[in-house]
């Protein structure tokens, strides 16, 4: 059949160009995971109490490794057994290494990424009670320590080239508790490190323990073993969850406990969050929901290197009520007893796909220039109260400070100062000598320092400082009383009287310093003295300590007002604050700059739906999610972010 012709003008070029389809602008690819911050999960090798420690890892990772690798996980810890493994003395087990060698498979086959601890204590798997050991201790006892060298040779050179494996962690904290020293730690670390340096000197070694919770549960300070490796883990316990922010676990300060260990380990080495989950059976499964959401974001804005989840799996317990075990053990994971994943583990999900987004090539947190600083008194046994105190006062100082959006971090009394532009002091009892002359320098050369009373004697070297001579301490007090002298020095401070117990109330007088709040009877309250460049604040009170000590729950609303007032003001005039205003004080702020556009992370500490109001000093063209979707026109410096109870925003913000 003859094909018809076309009638009409042939199309000018220009019309033809004119049809051709629009370009399609290039999807931005973006990975499953970010290999700069992977998300893991602790794989253990019981999920049943009634099984034996015979039972270890009996069973087929398969599905639960297919299931980790669909949530986007992609680190996973595994735990070695050393009585399953070496049943008699240099007689090892070949089901055993079977079984190991079946999880390394499973690893392989979903790109898991594998961290293998040599030395855990579950209280339940008993994978460290070699019978042939006669109860000496495996911490201590030289021969079992050879025993225990030879096993480690053993497994990293079977697997020294395996790919799979990313890590060597040497114990876990539940195990390392049983250490009594100092020296004894270290000695352990130096000798299975060296063991394993003799055969991978590339992979890096780890000690599962975090500086802080393991120092308050055994006496023992763990940062020069922790030193000897190569990365550091933060870990919170259940004990020390219940020592420094009882009470719920979706409010208040326990939601940011956290990311203050996780800066307190924060020094020389990369550090991961480890243990993210709830410590008991007693939550929901919304509450557990909320807790590992906090948790995550928490890790994600404060600089952490990665994130270990508590669990995989739920135990299965044995029926009986009430149910209760030692409080290192885990319980509770982000499935349930069948594999049936939770609510929890969409949040894992979708936390995962946000990291993935946040490239460290494009993306760089802003800095922080103020730190909350622990004294060196906190490490001093008893009968000195200060290690029971001051971690307690340090955590209120840093939530005050996260609640004024100052970008902060947590330091050390010793610690080089000279990245700061603004240090909070929080109700210590008495720095050293070498730290007041630290002050006097750092002072002097424009920082600017908050220092609130720990009561007992001061330093000399407060005149000077802080321009204050000291009177004495007045004592406890029933009632915080605060009358503002000179308004807008400390930014917006309002007069109150609130009831309150003040453990110390230091009596001075101006000797140079402005008054610039007293208490009900006329004492200065809050002086600020100009010293050499810089400025030096005094708070006559302990009052981060004091919140500590009362309900950190009910603390008055003018209290916590003065403090976050006080912080953020100072941080602000020494160039330490926020970049951003948020009008909500329970929601942290992360600013992730980048040269196009920045990444903007809103957490909130809140168990209640609201709407938090952030106001940049540029102007705002689109915020978009970081996950995608329509960019959604601004136009102006005020936004508003609703948020979930516990909610997170993540968002990608362009100025016009």
């Amino acid at each position: 059949m003859a094909q018809k012709k076309s009638g009409g003008k042939k199309p000018t070029a220009k019309k033809s160009a004119a049809r051709k389809p629009a370009a399609v602008a290039p999807v931005e690819h973006v990975p499953m995971r970010n290999p700069d911050f992977p998300v893991g999960v602790d794989y253990y090798p019981l999920d049943e109490e009634r099984r034996s420690w015979s039972d270890w890892y009996d069973r087929d990772p398969e599905p639960d490794f297919a299931a980790m690798a669909a949530s986007r996980v992609s680190d996973v810890r595994v735990f070695v057994s050393w009585r399953c493994l070496e049943t008699q003395v240099g007689q090892y087990d070949e089901d055993a290494l079977e079984r190991l060698e079946r999880i390394v498979e499973a690893a392989r086959a979903h790109d898991l990424k594998l961290v293998v601890c040599f030395f855990a204590d579950d209280r339940l798997a008993e994978m460290n009670e070699v019978p042939w050991g006669k109860r000496r201790d495996s911490r201590t006892d030289d021969y079992l320590i050879q025993r225990e060298l030879s096993l480690v040779q053993k497994i990293v050179n079977r697997y020294r080239a395996e790919p799979v494996i990313k890590a060597w962690d040497l114990g876990n904290e539940a195990f390392c508790s049983g250490f009594e020293t100092e020296a004894a730690l270290e000695k352990w670390v130096t000798e299975l490190r060296e063991a394993i340096r003799e055969v991978d000197p590339e992979r890096p070694v780890l000690l599962g323990v975090d500086p802080e919770t393991l120092l308050r549960e055994t006496g023992v300070d763990p940062r020069g073993a922790i030193d000897l490796c190569e990365r550091a883990w933060s870990h919170l316990t259940a004990p020390y969850r219940a020592y420094i922010a009882e009470g719920p676990v979706t409010s208040g300060p326990a939601t940011y406990t956290d990311s203050f260990l996780l800066r307190a380990a924060l020094r020389d080495l990369p550090v991961v969050v480890d243990g993210i989950g709830v410590h008991a059976l007693e939550f929901s499964a919304a509450e557990e929901a909320a807790y590992v959401r906090t948790a995550l974001y928490s890790a994600l804005m404060n600089r952490a290197s990665g994130a270990m989840l508590r669990r995989w799996r739920d135990l299965e317990t044995e029926k009986r009520e009430p149910y209760f075990r030692d409080p290192f053990e885990v319980l509770v994971g982000v499935v349930d007893v069948t594999g049936a994943p939770k609510p929890v583990l969409a949040e894992v999900k979708r936390f995962a796909a946000v990291a993935a987004r946040l490239d460290p090539r494009r993306y760089a947190l802003a800095p922080e220039r103020a730190a909350v600083v622990i004294p060196a008194e906190r490490y001093e046994s008893l009968p000195s109260l200060a290690g029971l105190f001051d971690p307690r006062a340090c955590l209120q100082a840093y939530i005050a400070a996260k609640e004024a959006h100052v970008p902060v971090t947590v330091a050390r009394e010793g610690d080089e100062l000279g990245g700061y532009h603004a240090l909070y002091l929080p109700s210590p009892g008495k720095l050293t000598p070498s730290m007041w002359a630290d002050l006097s320098a750092f002072v002097q050369g424009g920082g600017s320092v908050v220092l609130s009373y720990g009561g007992g004697d001061v330093d000399p070297a407060l005149r000077e400082i802080f321009g204050v001579e000291f009177n004495g301490d007045g004592g406890p007090r029933h009632t915080f009383a605060c009358r503002v002298a000179q308004p807008g020095v400390l930014g917006d401070l309002r007069s109150f009287d609130a009831r309150m117990d003040l453990p110390h109330f230091g009596l001075v007088t101006a000797s140079g310093a402005m008054v610039v709040a007293t208490d009900a009877t006329g004492s200065p309250l809050l002086t600020v003295n100009q010293y050499g460049q810089g400025k030096a604040v005094f708070i006559a009170t302990p009052v981060e300590r004091a919140i500590a000590q009362n309900d950190p729950w009910a603390t008055p609303t003018p209290v916590r007002h003065l403090l976050r007032t006080v912080y953020g003001t100072v941080a602000s005039a020494a160039g330490a604050g926020a970049m951003l205003e948020c009008d909500m004080p329970e929601a942290e702020l992360a600013h992730f700059l980048g040269e196009d556009d920045d990444i903007l992370l809103i957490l909130s500490h809140n168990a209640e739906k609201t709407t938090a109001t952030i106001t940049t000093p540029r102007t705002v063209a689109t915020v978009q999610d970081v996950r995608g979707g329509a960019p959604a026109e601004v136009g102006g410096k005020t936004f508003g972010v609703p948020l979930g109870p516990n909610g997170v925003a993540a968002l990608r913000v362009k100025f016009g």
